[in-house]
């Protein structure tokens, strides 16, 4: 959303996007790709935000940053440094130990037959943009998708954390479509937490079992279940433009695991509602270093909050994402619909 938009339409597109998220029953939101030349414009907009941001800056070839970790306001927060290990596997270039299938979705996106993807950086690559900023107290979230890029980046990881030991560093991965069950237990044991694009399940579940990987790899893929089995703390989120912000359709979708054809892709790795809903809401807080004033109705916690249609533990999963969003409060403020 930041970093793909021109200064001089950056205001509208940013009142606009702030009033979609609002009616999708948003209070706060991550970006992880953020542009910092646009921080002057977020400075003079700062009164007119109607949803919390913490922002992730792009790591760059300069390996530097201007700011601080020490910065913005419970409205406004950088709170980390960007990464990506590999790519998408809708182009094929997601670092695999394993290879696509070849199949006519393979040969459409120009997959070549046996290939594995490949990764955007070497382990000494990764290391040195690591040491760069970790040093310095900034958190990382790292972009991975394949298994193999997954082994690189816990590798990375774990020598920064031996390196600079750091107690609270909620390093983090994003996405993880194809992580294995010992690179999650792993991940958790290094205290490093993932977010997982579980709508992929949704739009192209079926694509990703019979187009892709085939069923021993796709049909485990954005493997929710098992992450939380070893007691991490995991996330819900999507990737506009991939996927629209659809927070209640991420609770179905995990809880459900169905696909487009209706039927569910490895039920071991569903998670129950009430395990959902933490990951959407005080679990992801966490993971953005908000979880002392967002994420749960406490007191000495600002009264962000939506009202729903249904309780979303009372209706069947499968209704969850089709709830309606009847209004949407930011600090006791109702934000959606706009009060008159």
């Amino acid at each position: 959303m930041f970093g793909a938009v021109q200064p001089d339409n950056y205001p509208a597109e940013l009142r606009d996007e702030c009033a979609r998220l609002n009616r999708a029953g948003l209070t706060t939101c991550s970006e992880m790709a953020f542009d910092p030349s646009l921080w002057p414009i977020i400075e003079q907009m700062r009164d007119e935000l109607t949803v919390r941001f913490r922002v992730y800056e792009i790591c760059t070839a300069e390996m530097h940053t201007d700011m601080t970790p020490a910065n913005g306001d419970d409205m406004f927060r950088q709170v980390g440094i960007k990464i990506w290990v590999d790519g998408s596997p809708w182009i094929g270039n997601i670092d695999l130990s394993f290879p696509y299938m070849d199949t006519d979705a393979t040969r459409t996106i120009g997959v070549e037959p046996g290939s594995c993807g490949h990764a955007n950086y070497t382990r000494e690559q990764l290391t040195e943009i690591v040491g760069a900023y970790f040093p310095k107290g900034w958190p990382m979230a790292c972009h991975v998708q394949g298994d193999a890029g997954v082994d690189t980046i816990l590798d990375v990881y774990e020598d920064a954390l031996r390196r600079w030991p750091r107690d609270d560093h909620r390093l983090r991965l994003e996405h993880v479509g194809a992580i294995r069950p010992e690179q999650l237990q792993r991940a958790h044991d290094l205290g490093v937490t993932c977010s997982l694009f579980v709508d992929q399940i949704h739009y192209w579940g079926d694509v990703i079992v019979d187009g892709l990987f085939g069923p021993e790899h796709g049909e485990r893929w954005m493997p929710c279940g098992t992450a939380v089995k070893t007691c991490m703390r995991i996330s819900l989120h999507n990737d506009p433009p991939v996927t629209p912000e659809e927070p209640l359709r991420n609770i179905s979708v995990a809880v459900t695991r169905t696909a487009p054809s209706g039927r569910v892709l490895a039920p071991e790795e569903r998670l129950t509602v009430e395990q959902a809903i933490r990951a959407q809401t005080i679990d992801a807080a966490w993971q953005l270093f908000a979880d002392d004033v967002i994420g749960s109705l406490e007191v000495g916690k600002y009264a962000d909050l939506v009202v729903l249609s249904a309780g979303p533990r009372a209706v069947p999963p499968k209704e969850i994402a089709d709830l309606e969003v009847r209004a949407t409060f930011v600090a006791g403020r109702q934000v959606y619909p706009k009060e008159v």
